[in-house]
């Protein structure tokens, strides 16, 4: 115990990046990340992404099909920044990005690109792209090099 420095201080983020889709526990992370961005002064990403294999092969090949689908996550996005802005969050950006793997997209391509330095997600969602927490969440816990954070309800 004489070797532990209790003087360390927490660490202050710069840039809360938050994934959310339309499920409970993607609110959940939205909520959390509204509160640590606030907390930290940092500035709040909001990213969606389209993962491609939810489309069916048929969807997939209608262009129309994929516009919508956008349309409707930029739409939500659109949302999302409003009740953040709505709950203190002063400064809000939001990204649409689109892969495979939404775990995979949000730690390889979006962190890197924001310069996130904490990614928060939920832990998992039936309708969303997370499926369960085996899968994005905990890719994201295992392999981020930034802080992470799997919030649940």
């Amino acid at each position: 115990m004489s070797n532990l420095n209790l003087n360390i201080e927490p660490i202050q983020f710069k840039r809360v990046l938050v994934g959310v889709d339309e499920s409970e526990q993607g609110y959940v992370a939205l909520a959390n990340a509204i509160h640590q961005a606030s907390e930290d002064e940092a500035q709040l990403i909001i990213a969606s992404v389209l993962e491609m294999g939810d489309l069916s092969t048929i969807d997939a090949l209608h262009l129309d099909v994929i516009k919508e689908r956008r349309a409707q996550i930029e739409a939500n996005l659109a949302r999302y920044k409003a009740y953040a802005e709505s709950q203190g969050a002063e400064n809000v950006i939001t990204v649409f990005a689109d892969g495979a793997k939404a775990g995979e997209v949000l730690l390889q391509d979006v962190a890197p690109k924001v310069q996130a330095d904490l990614i928060i997600v939920g832990a998992h969602s039936r309708e969303g792209f997370w499926e369960s927490l085996g899968s994005q969440a905990a890719y994201i816990a295992r392999h981020a090099k930034i802080s992470s954070m799997v919030a649940r309800k």
